[in-house]
């Protein structure tokens, strides 16, 4: 089984802590080439005797393609060698879909939704740029329900610029409120070369400290559990039977292709990516990039803190069937550093994070690397 992920470059607008590879001025002709290029890409791989189990489509927003276009790349993808069963994920934004698109969205396939709220409040979403309100996003989620969605993710942002615990506490109970399968709950990250980190150097805005962020995380881990969400990942929760199955695949180290401008690919051997430059791509160059051949000690590094992400943890009966040796010989000294300082547990079984662990995971992964 391989998962398969597409991006689809193109936004309404770009947020202001957004350093993804995409664009808000693209043209319709750009869109219209994009697009040909993509699915060329995708048509021209041979995938064997591959069953591909998971299909995310990501971005960008895909849905701020126009809904012809992206039918025409959902329709491609059902093409391919999929399980009957495939997880087939579309990311959206509250503004760019109606009924009819995602009426005809479902129809080509997509069974699962992940939706980009961020905050419930209008001024926090303004602060960072998003270019819908809550109004909006509470009427997509009906409208999503009635074309018949049953299973859908819900983005959420904490440590924003100006948000209060209060703010955050309302996020949450607004969003278990309307009964999402599945909840996303990241910590704001500023990165470089976008509108909030010029903001924060100069001073312009700021974020909450580093206290409020943690207890705005917790706070998230108490309400969402007790409203039934299991905790799975770091950053991720879920209704029982609703975990994203694509990004577990990807944290335990499964085979994966990507499509479009910019992804990356993983075969268990190797690691490549396509060209980030959009004419290239339009004209189908730079398709395999530095390509990297992993090694061993890489793939057993990467199994650990890949596999740490996850709540249950790494699972030393599958780090011994990978590699034919056991966690304890390759990394007894480090198990034990952090077994010390309380940041990891040692089941037996598993190797997982403590509740300290969770707040100092990069400290945890660091030690692997």
């Amino acid at each position: 089984m391989s998962g398969v992920y597409i991006h689809i470059p193109f936004c309404t607008a770009k947020c202001a802590y957004c350093d993804f590879l995409s664009f808000d001025n693209a043209d319709d002709n750009t869109q219209e080439q994009y697009v040909r290029a993509l699915l060329n890409e995708i048509r021209s791989h041979y995938f064997g005797n591959t069953i591909i189990s998971t299909v995310y489509i990501g971005g960008g927003t895909p849905t701020a393609l126009p809904a012809p276009l992206l039918c025409e790349v959902l329709q491609t993808i059902q093409g391919l060698p999929l399980s009957p069963s495939a997880e087939i994920t579309l990311e959206m934004n509250p503004n760019t879909a109606d009924f009819a698109s995602l009426e005809a969205y479902k129809s080509n396939g997509v069974n699962r939704l992940s939706i980009g709220l961020q905050a419930w409040q209008d001024n926090l979403l303004t602060a960072i740029g998003r270019s819908h309100n809550t109004s909006g996003f509470a009427q997509i989620i009906k409208t999503a329900r009635e074309a018949g969605f049953t299973n859908i993710n819900i983005d959420l942002m904490f440590a924003l610029p100006g948000q209060t615990m209060s703010d955050w506490h309302e996020s949450i109970t607004q969003l278990i409120a309307l009964d999402p399968q599945h909840i996303s709950a990241y910590s704001l990250t500023p990165a470089e070369d976008t509108p909030l980190w010029a903001w924060l150097e100069t001073g312009q805005t700021t974020l909450p400290n580093e206290a409020a962020d943690r207890a705005m995380y917790h706070e998230a881990i108490r309400l969402l559990t007790a409203a039934g969400y299991n905790h799975y990942e770091l950053s991720n929760f879920a209704k029982p039977g609703h975990e994203s199955r694509h990004n577990i695949d990807c944290w335990t180290l499964k085979h994966y292709k990507g499509f479009g401008l910019g992804v990356h690919s993983y075969d268990g051997v190797s690691r490549w990516r396509n060209t980030r430059d959009m004419q290239k791509y339009i004209n189908g160059y730079g398709l395999r990039k530095d390509i990297e051949a992993l090694t061993e000690q890489d793939a057993m590094a990467e199994m650990m803190f890949l596999g740490l992400r996850m709540t249950c943890g790494v699972c030393k009966q599958d780090f011994y069937d990978m590699f034919g040796t056991t966690i304890s010989y390759i990394y007894g000294t480090q198990i034990n550093d952090l077994q010390a300082k309380g940041l990891i547990v040692d089941s037996g079984a598993r190797i997982a994070l403590t509740p300290l662990g969770l707040d100092l995971a990069n400290q945890v992964f660091e030690a692997f690397i």
